[in-house]
């Protein structure tokens, strides 16, 4: 969860409300909703168990996905390149794992000090955040982008209308006779003191002769999204890239 889903999932009112966020929450992470099967629920419960098993370190059963290594596992899945060495004469070190990740470009150093075999992470680099702030969207990399294109956006609320900006060197557009096009899908789920009370989804094409390319640092649109009763507000975006696959998501927060 994001840290405005954990704050959403806290507050909800009942068991009820929470089954149906629980549901929803794994509707938005599924890479294909055509299906019955849902992609990323089945690799997260195939981590934990991997997790579970051998990474257990010192913690009791069942609490392995809850090591350093685990929680990574659980976002990141296993690393393209896993290295170990358990022979190092070291006194501050008995220890240590390097796991490479290819597609976030990640390079993670696990070192095990008392030889008890009690791994941390010996730094955290700011491209791990990102990386995992990418994963709690999708925990299935291919299912869209490369992590050097990764769809980005931001999103505010004005005059009753979601507005959404996209950096240009983000946009992937396609040719279709003189023009260009960019396609979206957009869905909105607003929370009103916690309580979930609207959702809605846009189709959105963005269209520009080949010569008139903007150039301006991004570009945008926006969404009639009214709300007109009092309370606090919570509005997932959550956007996807029709011709990519790549997803984002973006939360607004406003007191009305």
């Amino acid at each position: 969860m994001t840290s405005e889903e954990i704050q959403i999932y806290r507050h909800l009112p009942d068991e009820q409300a929470k089954r149906e966020f629980i549901g929803d929450f794994w509707g938005k992470r599924d890479p294909v909703p055509e299906t019955e099967v849902n992609e990323n629920r089945i690799e997260f419960e195939r981590r934990i168990a991997f997790a579970n098993r051998w990474f257990r370190e010192n913690r009791p059963s069942g609490r392995g996905w809850d090591t350093p290594r685990g929680r990574i596992l659980l976002l990141l899945g296993e690393p393209d390149n896993r290295l170990q060495n358990n022979m190092l004469n070291s006194s501050n070190v008995k220890g240590y794992e390097r796991w490479i990740y290819d597609y976030y470009q990640l390079d993670l150093i696990f070192v095990d000090k008392t030889g008890l075999g009690d791994y941390e992470l010996q730094i955290w680099p700011p491209e791990l955040i990102s990386a995992m702030d990418q994963a709690k969207l999708s925990l299935l990399p291919s299912s869209g982008g490369s992590s050097g294109k990764a769809l980005v956006f931001t999103a505010r609320f004005k005059d009753d209308r979601v507005v959404i900006a996209i950096p240009l060197k983000r946009v992937r557009f396609s040719e279709e006779g003189d023009s260009i096009r960019a396609s979206y899908k957009v869905a909105l789920t607003a929370y009103r003191d916690f309580v979930k009370v609207a959702t809605q989804t846009f189709s959105k094409q963005l269209s520009y002769p080949k010569d008139g390319v903007p150039t301006d640092k991004e570009i945008g649109f926006s969404l009639p999204f009214p709300q007109q009763a009092k309370g606090k507000y919570h509005i997932e975006v959550l956007l996807h890239d029709v011709l990519t696959g790549s997803r984002a998501r973006d939360f607004i927060h406003f007191k009305l």
